[in-house]
């Protein structure tokens, strides 16, 4: 292994090791880096891999979470050049300072996985990578009423709704998310050799270079191309290619769609509901992942009634009272949550 690639993997490891503790500016400075080379984005990913893999961090002696002990690793650890130079003495923003402890936990893992990748036909990365069984995807979730910005490992941006959560599995050949619950907006950097396709319940979108959104909702699925094209393939339907500017849904039974604006309806990516012949199922699920209370139907005979309009997503409540005023029903508080029952 040359010294290129081993100060790639020492880099990757740092940033895998303090991903979950990044602020804005370094997540910024990641993407940058994930998108200089193509080697760096497959360190990253394998390294993440590599952090959800029990075996791995066993064999390279990372201590098991909320330990205190600090095992000898496996393999001798590299010597870090001093305050971020990299070895030919030219300064680099990319490695960190950090605790004794987390130190010790990252360099064994970048020796670990250093000396794994130097074996013959490429050991464990080749007997545990895509031909063997799939690892445990990355997951990534939000927290009712705030939104989150993740940075994929092949630089790609993904935006969460509220309360929503996904499942990325991404290997060699293929870049799959598995949309488990809520909406996601995706930013997708273009790679030919690895497609990128999101998965709903019924349906799979794939990116054909382009930002679109994802909003998975009970029996159906929503997708928003705001650049680029999009393939929308659903079970019972023929594969359909979805340009920027138009949206379609899927409902288990047959795609709808039409066209929108995405300067003026970016929907709930600035914090509205924009309901253009909407379902009041669908607004309802969609104002609930803004809502500290459960927000149900008293009746749900009527969700699958229309309506159309502009409401703000950060102010569930008083949302919620002027949709229901539009059927005649208003909110009532109960035990369990709020309904929306005739006045």
């Amino acid at each position: 292994m040359d010294e290129r690639q081993l100060e790639t993997i020492e880099t990757a490891a740092d940033w895998a090791d303090r991903y979950d503790d990044l602020d804005q500016a370094e997540r910024r400075e990641l993407a940058q880096w994930l998108s200089q080379r193509p080697e760096h984005a497959r360190a990253f990913a394998r390294i993440r891999q590599v952090l959800n893999d029990s075996a791995l961090l066993e064999a390279v002696g990372s201590a098991p979470s909320g330990s205190t002990a600090s095992p000898a690793p496996l393999y001798p650890a590299p010597e870090y050049p001093a305050r971020g130079r990299s070895a030919s003495g030219i300064r680099s923003p990319r490695l960190h300072e950090a605790s004794p402890s987390r130190m010790g936990r990252r360099q064994a893992l970048a020796a670990g996985l250093a000396a794994i990748v130097a074996l013959p036909l490429g050991g464990y990365l080749l007997t545990r990578g895509p031909m063997a069984s799939a690892p445990e995807p990355l997951r990534f979730a939000s927290e009712t009423g705030r939104r989150r910005h993740v940075v994929l490992p092949d630089g790609s941006g993904l935006l969460l709704d509220a309360a929503s959560s996904v499942a990325v599995h991404f290997t060699a050949e293929r870049r799959r998310i598995e949309l488990e619950r809520g909406a996601a907006r995706f930013e997708v950097r273009h790679d030919a050799a690895r497609p990128f396709e999101v998965r709903t319940p019924g349906a799979a979108m794939t990116a054909l270079g382009t930002s679109f959104s994802v909003d998975r909702l009970s029996g159906a699925a929503e997708l928003r191309v705001f650049s680029g094209r999009v393939q929308m393939a659903a079970e019972g339907q023929p594969p359909r290619v979805v340009p920027g500017r138009q949206w379609a849904l899927f409902d288990g039974r047959a795609i709808a769609g039409g066209s929108f604006d995405p300067a003026a309806h970016a929907d709930w990516q600035d914090d509205w509901l924009d309901a253009e012949a909407m379902r009041l199922g669908f607004a309802i699920e969609r104002l609930g992942r803004y809502s500290a209370v459960p927000i149900r139907l008293g009746e749900p005979a009527l969700s699958s009634r229309t309506f159309s309009g502009r409401f703000r997503l950060d102010e569930p409540r008083q949302s919620l009272a002027l949709i229901g005023a539009l059927f005649g029903l208003q909110p009532r508080e109960r035990a369990d949550g709020i309904y929306l029952v005739a006045a």
